[in-house]
């Protein structure tokens, strides 16, 4: 374990919420860059395209598990490759949503707190103190007369204590709730122009969001964040996946037959670029030379080279191509999803010659993949079935990346999977700092 790494998501996450609340709390004389800070907890690609294991390589840590269909998270010890225990998931008190309906994990900047994001057409969220592994906080996001559905997955800000979630199952509204991440609470609601808010995101400079709506009116609305209101709207056939790309140039989106960039400056559509079967999910590399995209359609990833705006190579998979997940110790290599409901195996790219190196063998409807910080395991969840896949991915050529076990006690609907720091690696870097954080937390409050 690096206490120093550790130390340093504390510091982040203190100057974040002071420079967001304009408290006047002491920060510690060492810190990180605000480059750094940016990238600190974006692990997930599902979370931003600027993701990078950096700040937290050679930490201790989990993986955990959203179990949807049965109203748990799972904590998998990747080193024993086995459930280590289960979290159980609330409801709000007076209400009964059974099953939760648990989708994403989501940390919050400081590396204490984890959102889980809900799939099912509820409001709810919970709040995971990684500490404990226990729920701290069960909360509604319905507001002001508009009710939330399936608040599915949430962008953070990158210089000030907020995040963003739609309402992807609403097929009548497009709704984006904004929480704040220092207390950890929803602040306020956004209403769109189109159905089903999906994939939210901040521009790096936290002045507008970008959203995905995957309801009919399909396509991307833009909204000014100090406003809060929207600014602009797209219509977007068949629009339903949306990503940033690593310089924050471009919002892209999945279309139908096409991937069409949004220029996040202009807040024009800058090149629809057709693709067979349409876009799907994105992936970038991490100096945005190419960016991935999931070609469900047509049982392939489609590669886009990033100085020319070009489909460049499309790469045969497996069947419901989904999204690529780059290895963080050698980002040359990743695991794409084949999510066919039938499908049993993951397909491992090679992003510098752009070809499959191999399948592997997994449980029933691979979706998502989460790998730890130093790139030498990988798990991926299998919904169809109530077990996990484990991955040794330790080896610098993927031909020898090897299944430890296909069977890994995780629940019903398994879906979201994230890698944490364990809780003694939290708590140490905790050590001498829990009453700033009480002091932020009353400052917060009484805003």
């Amino acid at each position: 374990m690096k206490n120093n790494s550790i130390l340093l998501i504390t510091i982040a996450f203190l100057a974040g919420i002071i420079s967001g609340c304009g408290a006047k709390i002491s920060a510690p004389s060492k810190g990180m860059s605000s480059e750094e800070y940016e990238s600190l907890i974006r692990l997930d690609p599902q979370n931003t395209m600027k993701a990078n294991f950096s700040a937290v390589k050679g930490m201790d840590g989990y993986f955990l598990i959203d179990n949807q269909g049965e109203s748990t998270i799972s904590v998998v010890d990747y080193n024993k490759g086995e459930t280590i225990k289960k979290i159980k998931l609330s409801d709000p008190p007076g209400t009964s949503f059974k099953p939760a309906g648990n989708h994403h994990i989501f940390v919050i900047p400081g590396g204490r707190y984890a959102w889980s994001s809900q799939r099912y057409e509820k409001d709810v969220m919970w709040t995971i103190d990684l500490t404990t592994h226990e729920v701290v906080d069960t909360f509604r996001l319905s507001m002001g007369g508009k009710t939330i559905k399936a608040p599915l997955h949430i962008g953070f800000a990158y210089k000030s204590p907020l995040a963003v979630t739609g309402n992807i199952l609403d097929k009548k509204n497009g709704y984006l709730t904004f929480l704040r991440t220092d207390t950890r609470r929803p602040s306020h609601i956004v209403e769109l122009s189109c159905a089903g808010a999906r994939d939210a995101m901040f521009t790096f400079d936290d002045s507008k969001v970008f959203t995905t709506c995957q309801q009919e009116p399909k396509g991307v609305s833009i909204v000014d964040v100090k406003q809060k209101k929207e600014i602009k709207w797209f219509s977007i056939e068949g629009g339903r996946a949306g990503g940033m790309t690593p310089d924050g140039k471009y919002f892209m989106v999945g279309a139908s037959k096409a991937v069409v960039l949004i220029d996040t400056a202009t807040n024009e559509i800058a090149k629809t670029i057709k693709v067979p079967g349409g876009g799907g999910n994105f992936t970038c590399l991490p100096d945005g030379s190419k960016c991935y995209a999931g070609l469900r359609k047509d049982n392939s990833v489609g590669v886009i080279d990033m100085a020319s705006l070009e489909l460049i190579k499309v790469i045969k998979t497996g069947k419901n191509g989904n999204r690529l997940y780059l290895n963080p110790a050698n980002t040359r290599y990743g695991i794409f999803t084949n999510e066919s409901g039938k499908s049993e195996t993951v397909s491992v790219i090679d992003t510098q010659n752009d070809v499959k190196v191999i399948d592997l063998e997994t449980g029933l409807k691979p979706h998502n993949v989460a790998f730890n910080p130093e790139g030498t395991r990988a798990i991926i969840s299998t919904p169809k079935e109530p077990v996990a896949t484990l991955v040794d991915t330790s080896s610098s050529d993927p031909t020898k990346w090897e299944i430890i076990t296909t069977d890994i006690d995780s629940g019903i609907e398994n879906n979201g999977v994230r890698w944490v720091p364990s809780p003694s690696a939290i708590i140490a870097a905790m050590k001498g700092f829990e009453s700033k954080d009480d002091q932020i937390m009353q400052i917060a409050a009484s805003e």
